[in-house]
């Protein structure tokens, strides 16, 4: 099923609100027009049961790859390499961590880098079209293995945090090996 709207009728918090509330599981995906460009901003967002696991501009599961090469100082190559060794049903992210390609610091910079930030700036977004398409695969490639609920998300991203990691809440989140209501790792805020 999907839902199709403007963001001048229902702005994006308001649509965080909607999927969290219904611990919706799909993909977001928002389409934003502007002066500058001659062609539409396109930015994906996949959510787990109300909160989100990933985030990119493009659909072919490379964003994480490259940004894992990019801040990690390894060769595209390599990383590609050792992305397609990792099971597709296991986040990337999870799967290098256990092979010792990361450390769960890196994890939480990717995920502040690849979600926070970008979804932080599509909140200035006040014209454009969104589509929630439910229940499609989540893309594991894309996937560090954190993930945040969208209240959370949404008050992060109202309050104006700082870009520069200052926020409590780029500092207080862990990854979290136990289990809950899914098999999804959570991202938990106020735990060491």
């Amino acid at each position: 099923m999907s839902t199709k709207g403007s963001l001048t009728d229902i702005s994006l918090p308001e649509i965080f609100e909607l999927i969290e509330k219904g611990n919706k599981t799909g993909l977001l995906k928002l389409c934003a027009f502007s002066e500058i460009r001659t062609t539409p901003l396109v930015f994906y967002i996949w959510v787990y049961q109300g909160s989100i696991v990933a985030a990119a501009n493009r659909l072919d599961q490379a964003c994480l790859v490259s940004l894992i090469a990019k801040h990690q100082g390894v060769r595209n190559r390599i990383v590609v390499e050792l992305a397609q060794s990792c099971p597709l049903d296991q986040p990337l992210g999870l799967c290098l961590k256990n092979r010792f390609v990361l450390e769960k610091k890196h994890l939480k910079r990717l995920f502040q880098m690849q979600v926070l930030q970008k979804v932080c700036a599509l909140f200035e977004l006040k014209d454009g079209q969104f589509e929630f398409e439910q229940n499609i695969a989540l893309p594991t490639r894309e996937m560090t293995g954190l993930s945040v609920p969208l209240a959370v998300m949404n008050q992060y991203c109202l309050l104006k945090a700082p870009s520069d990691g200052s926020s409590p809440l780029t500092k207080n989140y862990n990854l979290c090996c136990e289990r809950g209501r899914d098999s999804t790792p959570r991202l938990l805020l106020g735990t060491n």
